[in-house]
């Protein structure tokens, strides 16, 4: 049964103008044939087609069938829109699919998408409900700041989702049947902690349980006695004597001795069960022993949080940690989007400086003081955890300064700096390899000891990428967080390619893509080449790609220096090239998405963006067939729709015979010519 939406059937007995389209020229329906109108407000009409041409279409009226609420309360769910656009949309059919009354749009703290078109939108919405033939479209509001929305009046039940602690019981369990209801979905990074706390003020008002007391009471700050502001002589003295005794106790080289903090027996190792950890899970991956040390693990890990009524699911580092009752306890360490700054951390309010260096160096640069569990404040050092964003500290009395490092001799005063958070610049150290180096040192409170800040850490100061000299203003945009366009860089194959390139935010390394980072969604700049796989294409064949367009080429080279033609067509959010047999093979292959889970092993929101953009990830933690664990290489086959699995990384080691094939052509034509690239402003 084919539905056509007529909001103003009752006005006119025309239908709009697309509708009116997909009747006559999609369906091929003409005078005479019956069809059904909806209006999105409650009413199916049985009509008869009286008028057709091309763009326009008259219906007669024969009956009316008024259609009952299918619920007996106003559902409102008022989300934080995704930054892939696809979710957003699929959210909304099925959710119109199941059930529910109104949408509204959020703009977060920590929101990717700041705007979305609700055009879009509304068309899935009315066509979610004609084909799960529903009477009644949701209504549909614009993006609203979260304050804004959260201080209107609202009806009913409220409830907000988040991952912060606190009690969160299972929505079903505390839905109250036909009671309207809103429900508050955050975005990927979740609501801040302070929209949480808003919330529950404005929503949850006269309805304080103690789970939300005692988060409101979470972030209290206590003002301390003058008395305690400044670390006192007696502390330093006593840290002194404390160092003093710890650098004597070490060896010569200026390492401490190896440590357990604690034993195997410590560890229930049951209750690791309810995160999806094993002791030997932990050692197959070489965590254990970082963990029984006192230590995080130098990598996350991927754990299932079982609390009974629900299961969730998440990315953290790990750790063993002494719980006040007395027994270990597992700690976890979860990524957060950026450091939560902007909030007291145990009594210290971070200042613009602290926040400049902690973003800068992941080090505060200085000594202050934190309330410890029992009142009492501590000199400590405070940092980053460069993995999880984490704001990370340590006792100021557990800092070990050594006295040489790396066969250079600290002096006093460059002791007494460390101790005092600030950096020293170390020249003539020898490394491992034998070879001399200069860097800054820094004590590190999420490492509990010294690290190593090399000036290139924080610039890019290379003056070529691929062969290809950058201009000053290339590297100024690089280091200013900006992508630049280069063209003609080589491959250590000698395969000539161009790229818009961008460091990352992570590891400051140059990331390359076929597209414009740095260019809205939906709206993307892609490059298409002057030649795919060997063959010169034209301008207007690049202008074609560009638009979404298909082309055919012929004489192409493969990987394996063989000969083949193909369809092509142009990813527009990726750049990426897919080839088809057939023109309408992309279709086919648009279908297919990347999964959640490869294995049961959930993939983060950068392993899934990586696998849609082509990129093969690794994705560690599978478990086999005999019940081994092991980890895979994970590739995208958008032209078989699946994903395939390497033991090594494919993008890294290929069959290069196709890039020498076209390598070689390059080479002679270029001869000694070298391109320049060009800034995206």
């Amino acid at each position: 049964m084919h539905v056509f939406y007529t909001p103003d059937i009752q006005k006119s007995n025309e239908l709009p103008e697309e509708e009116a389209q997909h009747c006559i020229r999609v369906l091929r329906l003409s005078i005479g044939d019956e069809i059904t109108l909806t209006d999105g407000k409650g009413n199916f009409y049985k009509a008869e087609i009286t008028v057709a041409t091309n763009k326009r279409c008259f219906v007669n009226i024969k009956e009316t069938i008024f259609q009952e609420p299918l619920w007996p309360c106003h559902l409102h769910i008022a989300m934080a829109p995704t930054k892939n656009m696809d979710r957003n949309e699929w959210f909304a059919e099925k959710a119109t699919e199941i059930g529910f009354n109104e949408l509204t749009f959020l703009n977060c703290r920590f929101s990717e998408r700041k705007v979305i078109k609700t055009e879009r939108i509304e068309k899935i919405l009315v066509s979610a409900i004609k084909q799960s033939l529903k009477a009644r479209l949701p209504k549909l509001n614009e993006m609203i700041e979260f304050d804004q929305f959260i201080r209107q009046e609202f009806k009913g039940q409220k409830f907000i989702a988040h991952c912060y602690e606190g009690e969160k019981p299972l929505l079903k369990n505390v839905l109250k049947p036909g009671e309207d209801a809103l429900v508050l979905i955050g975005p990927e990074g979740d609501f801040s902690e302070e929209e949480v706390k808003q919330a529950i003020e404005d929503l949850a008002a006269g309805k304080q349980t103690k789970a939300v007391e005692d988060f409101l009471k979470k972030y209290e700050i206590v003002p301390r006695d003058k008395e305690n502001q400044s670390i006192n002589n007696q502390n330093q003295e006593e840290m002194a004597k404390k160092n003093e005794t710890q650098q004597q106790a070490t060896q010569g080289d200026g390492t401490q001795q190896p440590k357990y903090r604690y034993n195997e027996s410590m560890i229930n190792w049951e209750e690791l069960k309810n995160f999806g950890l094993s002791r030997e899970y932990l050692m197959e991956r070489g965590l254990l022993d970082q963990m029984l040390r006192g230590y995080k693990t130098n990598q996350v890990v991927p754990i299932s949080m079982n609390f009974g009524s629900a299961v969730l699911r998440t990315d953290a580092r790990l750790s063993f940690q002494q719980s006040v009752g007395g027994p270990i306890v597992l700690g976890i360490h979860g990524i957060r989007q950026k450091p939560e700054l902007e909030r007291p951390y145990f009594g210290h309010i971070f200042s613009e400086e602290d926040k400049k260096n902690l973003l800068e160096t992941g080090n505060m640069g200085r000594v202050v003081e934190l309330k410890g569990r029992n009142g009492e404040y501590i000199p400590s050092f405070i940092s980053i955890d460069k993995l999880t964003n984490e704001v990370v500290a340590m006792k100021a009395e557990n800092a070990f300064i050594p006295r040489e490092i790396k066969g250079v001799e600290l002096t006093e005063q460059e002791q007494n700096d460390l101790r005092e958070g600030k950096k020293v610049y170390v020249e003539g150290m020898i490394a491992k390899s034998g070879n001399e180096f200069n860097a800054f040192i820094q004590v590190n409170a999420e490492r509990r000891g010294v690290e190593f800040i090399f000036e290139n850490d924080k610039l890019f100061n290379r003056q070529t990428l691929g062969g290809v000299e950058l201009t000053q203003k290339q590297v100024e945009d690089l280091n200013a967080g900006k992508a630049i366009f280069v063209e003609g860089m080589q491959r250590k194959d000698g395969e000539v390619f161009s790229s818009y390139v961008k460091l990352d935010e992570a590891t400051g390394r140059p990331s390359y893509t076929r597209y414009n980072p740095d260019s809205p969604e939906g709206a993307r700049e892609i490059y298409i080449p002057n030649e795919i796989n060997g063959v010169k294409i034209t301008a207007e064949e690049q202008q074609q790609l560009r638009e979404g367009k298909v082309i055919f080429l012929n004489d192409m080279v493969n990987r394996k220096g063989e000969e083949f033609s193909s369809f092509i067509k142009a990813d527009l959010e990726t750049g990426r090239l897919s080839y088809s047999r057939t023109p309408d093979g992309f279709e086919q292959r648009a279908d297919f998405k990347i999964p959640d889970k490869v294995w049961d092993v959930p993939l983060t929101r950068k392993q899934r963006a990586d696998l849609q953009s082509g990129k093969a990830v690794l994705v560690e933690g599978i478990k086999g067939y005999d019940g081994k664990t092991i980890s895979q290489y994970v590739k995208a086959n958008f032209n078989q729709g699946r994903l395939d699995f390497y033991n090594e990384n494919p993008d890294r080691k290929r069959d290069a015979s196709q890039r020498n094939v076209v390598a070689n052509s390059q080479r002679q034509e270029q001869g000694n010519r070298k391109s320049k690239g060009a800034s995206i402003s």
